[in-house]
């Protein structure tokens, strides 16, 4: 656990987080009171500030993040403000009534709209490019997959995607991989890191106390929170968790999710002669029909991103640390080849990862703390928490300011996630669920 807490280097956790010039906020170094502390300084933590501040001006709040802002999953992740998956929508008309998955299905796209808003009204740079979403398939199951799931689309009102076959798939990418595919035309890709610190930007101007370098190693709940931080307390008559995957060590709903690692490398910038090769002309984000998808993209300046393949769970919760994984990098690469022939002498510069918070039905979970009506969360975003997180405050904010309205009526709100067992269960657990979808893959891609 005190690993968490050591100073860490940012610029080592991937290509958006090099970039640029940033500079830190002041830790915190003195003890103070406040009427809202926000515990995270990702996606979530920002948008809650961002969202109750603009509603109470006259509000005091202090956000408190462990390292610097975005060095969790909202500065290194793929950069896809994307709404859920297909196969996911699947999986949620299943488990839920049909009228709650429309509900989240509808949310879910509501918040990739809201990001474009954020972006637009805030003037943030974050190369934010309105391209939409490709979800290929590889296989005739794949197909069918995609069939049916075009199919609950419809039926729950978004007709606007497209089922689209072999030849229609070609306008869009020359990839001799896929045989097919859909389309939605509701997606966006950013540069993260320029995104949370653009929202950071934002949430100061506003008048938001934050502090960098600032871990809270330990709480204590009260009619009055108070935060214990290496260099200062905090106390506060409210307290919001928004740190996903780290919410392990505050033990907040860390019987819910599981952390998980994703992986990502990236290419140099390809010429013009390579990119016109590729026949993207549109620069959608990709996925592919896989259970553990590869997720792929165009940079500002047309590098090729691609990750995902693998999701491993490390004993013990483990969240710091594993940031490479040399057979998971191995396995992209060749993937890529696979997929794009041409990028076979392409080089690759960036290789990272970092981890992700996997709810065992794949969607996220807010609410108020065991009896703690004062001390709330959101997490869990299982790897869609662009859009979701820097939707999330919207939530937190109704739910903060007891607010009837329909976003403290999802069925994402006070839902009642499986509970995952404690260690050595955990670990016999999540990797087995891992196994057996790899597994599944594997199968499904010795068929193709």
């Amino acid at each position: 656990m005190r690993d968490a807490f050591k100073r860490m280097e940012y610029r080592d956790k991937g290509f958006w987080l090099e970039g640029g010039e940033y500079v830190e906020n002041a830790p915190l170094k003195e003890d103070i009171e406040c009427d809202l502390a926000i515990v995270g300084g990702g996606f979530t933590g920002l948008s809650s500030a961002y969202y109750i501040k603009k509603h109470d001006p006259s509000m005091n709040i202090a956000l408190l993040e462990a390292q610097v802002i975005g060095f969790g999953a909202s500065g290194r992740n793929g950069g896809f403000s994307m709404p859920v998956e297909g196969s996911e929508l699947t999986l949620h008309i299943r488990s839920m009534s049909r009228e709650q998955a429309k509900m989240y299905t509808d949310y879910s796209q509501d918040c990739v709209y809201n990001s474009r808003k954020l972006v637009e009204e805030e003037e943030i740079d974050c190369d934010f490019e309105w391209v939409g979403l490709m979800e290929v398939a590889r296989t005739p199951f794949q197909m069918k997959m995609l069939e049916r799931e075009v199919k609950h689309y419809h039926e729950l009102g978004h007709t606007d995607i497209e089922l689209l076959d072999n030849a229609a798939l070609k306008k869009y990418l020359n990839s001799s991989w896929h045989i097919g595919g859909r389309r939605d035309p509701v997606t966006a890709i950013i540069n993260p890191a320029k995104m949370v610190r653009g929202l950071k930007t934002a949430v100061d101007r506003l008048g938001v106390q934050i502090f960098e370098r600032t871990p809270v190693i330990e709480y204590h709940p009260g009619e009055s929170i108070e935060l214990v931080t290496p260099g200062g307390r905090v106390r506060a008559r409210n307290m919001i968790v928004a740190t996903n995957a780290f919410s392990m060590y505050l033990k907040i709903k860390h019987y819910r999710f599981v952390p998980m690692f994703t992986y990502i490398i990236l290419t140099e910038p390809l010429d013009d002669k390579l990119y016109d090769e590729l026949g993207w002309p549109g620069r959608e984000g990709m996925v592919d029909k896989k259970l553990f998808i590869h997720y792929f993209r165009l940079t500002s300046d047309n590098r090729l991103l691609i990750g995902g393949s693998d999701a491993p769970y490390y004993f013990g919760n483990s969240v710091v640390g594993r940031d490479k994984h040399s057979r998971i990098f191995e396995q992209l690469e060749r993937n890529m080849h696979g997929m794009f022939p041409i990028l076979k002498d392409t080089k690759i510069t960036h290789r990272w990862g970092g981890p992700v918070a996997i709810t065992l039905d794949f969607v996220p979970t807010f609410g108020r703390h065991a009896e703690h009506h004062n001390i709330l969360y959101g997490l869990g975003f299982c790897g869609h928490g662009v859009a979701q997180g820097l939707g999330a405050g919207r939530i937190l904010r109704d739910l903060l300011l007891e607010q009837d309205t329909d976003l403290v009526k999802l069925p994402i709100v006070h839902n009642k996630l499986f509970p995952i067992p404690p260690e050595p269960f955990r670990y016999i657990f999540a990797n087995g669920i891992r196994n057996l979808m790899r597994a599944f893959d594997a199968i499904v891609e010795i068929r193709a």
